[in-house]
Parts: C-alpha cells; sequence; structure tokens
C-alpha cells in the first residue's frame, strides 16, 4: 500500500503472511492448525466466569468464537485500517450475505430507511426486498452518482439510518465517490456502509473516506481459490461491533467455521500477489475486448476512456481483476457465449484465481425486476468476467472462438 505506516505498523505484506497467537511456548505450530472444537476447557470455575463474562480474553463456545477466526479478523483489522490513524473491529461470519444481515439486524429497527445504491449484488436485493418484508422497514434506491439525489433524501426522509454502497459495483464495474458519501453520511448522522469485496483491502480502504462499515464477501479474493464460504464487517465503531454485533452473531451462531477460517486464512497470505496479477491481466483482457466487433461496451476502471477511471485511481491502489462488456446481440448473444466457452469457467462466483464468467440477466441478476436491471445499466448482454491469473493469452484465445 502506498500509505505511510509508523515504525512500530508491519508492512502490508507481513501483516497477512504470517500467523500471531501464543508464542509463550518453547516449541510452536509454524502456522495456525485447524481447532477442531466444539468447547474449551477451563482451569477453574473461576477463569470460566471470566471468559464467559468476557472480562478477560479467551474462548467460551466455538458459536461464540475460536482460534482460526480470531487471527483473520485480527489480520482485518489491520489491513483496512493499514496507514490509518484509525481503530477499527472485525467480525467474521459464515458468509458475505450473513454479515450484511447481521449489520442490519443489530443497527436497524423497525420503520427505519436505507438508501441503497441501485446496481448492487443480486442476492443483496433479493435479502433487502425480505428484510423490509419481515422487519417492516423502507429501502429506497437510488444513483450513488448524484449525490444531490441522495442529499435529497437525506433531508426528505427522517427515518434514514443507513446508506449502503457497493464499490467497484456489480455487475456494472461503476466506482463511487466514498469521499463524497462519507461527508454526506457524517452531515446528517446516518451510517454510511461499503461492500468492498470486488477491491479487497489491499486495493481500497474505504474507512479512510468515512466510511463506518466496510463489508467483504470474504469468499472471494479474501479465500482467493474457492474453496470456502466467509464474510467479514469491519467497524469504525468498536464498542457497537464488540457488544451488539458480537452478540449478534453469537446468538444466532453465524460465525464462520474453524475449517472455512483456516482455508480463508491461508488464501489471505498471497493477496496483494493475485490483486496485482488480476489487475494487469483484466486490463489486457479489457483492451483485447474493446477491439473485438461483438463487443458494444467494455466496463473496466483500468481503462482511460472508463468515465469512473480517474476516481478509481485516486481512491483505489489498483483497478481489480472483474470487469464487464455488453455484447451487441443482447441476451442471445450472452447465453451463447455461455455455453461456448472452454478454457474460461461458468459460475456466478469470483475472485478465484481462474477465470469465472457469468450472465447476470440469466443468473445473479436473474430475480432482479428487468426495470431495476435496466434503470442501473444491467442490460440483458452484459457478460460479468472475473479474470483469473493463468496466462492472458489463453483467456483471450478462449473469447476469441466463443465470440465467433
Amino acid at each position: 500500500m502506498k500509505n505511510a505506516k509508523n515504525k512500530s505498523q508491519k508492512g502490508f505484506n507481513s501483516i497477512t503472511s504470517q500467523d500471531t497467537f501464543n508464542k509463550e511456548m518453547r516449541a510452536f505450530p509454524h502456522t495456525l492448525p485447524i481447532y477442531t472444537t466444539s468447547t474449551f476447557i477451563y482451569e477453574s470455575p473461576e477463569i470460566a466466569q471470566q471468559i464467559f463474562g468476557r472480562k478477560v480474553d479467551g474462548f467460551a463456545y466455538s458459536r461464540f468464537s475460536h482460534p482460526n477466526a480470531q487471527l483473520v479478523e485480527e489480520k482485518l483489522e489491520k489491513m483496512e485500517t493499514f496507514g490509518l490513524d484509525i481503530k477499527a473491529k472485525a467480525l467474521l461470519f459464515s458468509s458475505g450475505m450473513t454479515a450484511i444481515t447481521n449489520l442490519f439486524q443489530s443497527l436497524l429497527r423497525p420503520g427505519d430507511c436505507v438508501i441503497a445504491q441501485g446496481n448492487i449484488y443480486g442476492t443483496s436485493v433479493d435479502f433487502f426486498s425480505h428484510f423490509t418484508e419481515v422487519y417492516k422497514m423502507e429501502v429506497v434506491y437510488a444513483d450513488f452518482k448524484n449525490t444531490d439525489e441522495i442529499e435529497a433524501l437525506l433531508k426528505s426522509k427522517k427515518n434514514v439510518k443507513l446508506l449502503y454502497c457497493e464499490t467497484p459495483s456489480n455487475p456494472t464495474i461503476s466506482c463511487y465517490d466514498l469521499n463524497a458519501l462519507g461527508k454526506l453520511a457524517a452531515k446528517y448522522k446516518v451510517k454510511l456502509a461499503v461492500d468492498s469485496t470486488f477491491a479487497s483491502p489491499y486495493l481500497q480502504q474505504p474507512l479512510k473516506y468515512g466510511a463506518d462499515f466496510v463489508i467483504h464477501s470474504a469468499t472471494k479474493y479474501l479465500n482467493g481459490h474457492g474453496t470456502a464460504l466467509g464474510g467479514i464487517l469491519v467497524g469504525r465503531d468498536y464498542e457497537f461491533m464488540n457488544n451488539k454485533v458480537w452478540k449478534n452473531r453469537k446468538i444466532t451462531g453465524g460465525i464462520c467455521s474453524a475449517f472455512d477460517s483456516w482455508q480463508l486464512n491461508n488464501g489471505m497470505k498471497t493477496l496483494s500477489l493475485r490483486m496485482d496479477k488480476h489487475s494487469s491481466n483484466s486490463l489486457t483482457v479489457a483492451k483485447y475486448l474493446q477491439t473485438h466487433p461483438a463487443v458494444k461496451a467494455v466496463h473496466y476502471l483500468g481503462l482511460k476512456d472508463h468515465p469512473d477511471h480517474a476516481l478509481a485511481k485516486k481512491q483505489m491502489k489498483n483497478f481489480g481483476g472483474v470487469l464487464a462488456f455488453d455484447l451487441k446481440d443482447g441476451y442471445k448473444a450472452g447465453n451463447k457465449l455461455m455455453k461456448k466457452i472452454k478454457f474460461c469457467h461458468l459460475t456466478a462466483s469470483l475472485g478465484t484465481i481462474d477465470t469465472l464468467l457469468q450472465h447476470p440477466a440469466s443468473m445473479s441478476h436473474s430475480f432482479v425486476s428487468k426495470e431495476q436491471r435496466e434503470k442501473y445499466g444491467i442490460t440483458d448482454g452484459l457478460v460479468r468476467m472475473s479474470v483469473g491469473i493463468e496466462d492472458a493469452i489463453d483467456i483471450i484465445q478462449d473469447l476469441e472462438q466463443a465470440l465467433k
């Protein structure tokens, strides 16, 4: 990262690479083992009482916390605040959606309103619809590039508690001004949550720009290998995270398993190396797609003609590994491409070391209304591509034969 660090702070790659745990023993594991235990044994009733009362650090029950989850959380706290004078608390969940659910359950109450970006992950839209129905709340979708529209909503609606942003956005690969959104949230005393999955903490730090919460689907780039599920919520309000959100996770049982946490920790060790390669490959593939006659438009923040290129360059270290492109023949062409790919893989996930494609209109966003999809740029011919770290020429050759 470009951020300056103080002398006592380890470098970003040192944080992700090494496992820190109890080293008071004369010999200890090189890497943290998998703690496949449901509970923990105590030396005395007094120690058990202190741990269960959270008066001292310790593990009570693996539904509350466990060493594998704690190690990941400590690393994420350092990664999201690297080079910043900010204290944050991270909590690890069984999936990204569990992280979002716990945030909503901890922060919001019946009658509250959320202003959400219109072009976000399809399951987030599905969840918002379910949550508002069950919990009697309101979600208003808006264009987060239009800060005047956001401010007008904040002025007119006194029940707004949260701004919900996703940048880069899924699947349109737009970038949103976190500094402007952070200032609006502070001005109107509402919270700002940012889904930063596409960027990872290596490329973007929303807390730097005033975000209150950062969300990651750890299944994606943080794990990087498609081997496990996980979700992260990082909050700058330490007490809120350590009490309300922690208690909600404890009660609902939403913590990530020891094995999935262990897989996540292993993946995080190579995060910066992978993100740099994802980014360079994506730019190469994006430039190729710009020249293809079947492609109407390419959406990648690293392209200088992308409308958000300057903003992304300002608030991100690099441009990430996801791009999207519009096919001229719409839905039919998108479906045809999905059938013809051979080297790349067809799946709705992203962020792994191999290249993945999906057609949002028929897959990840098929349950989002066509009206909302089209309003926010999710066209019938849009293809989302998570570019892997393979040789770029092999990715391009597969696209070449599939687009014929």
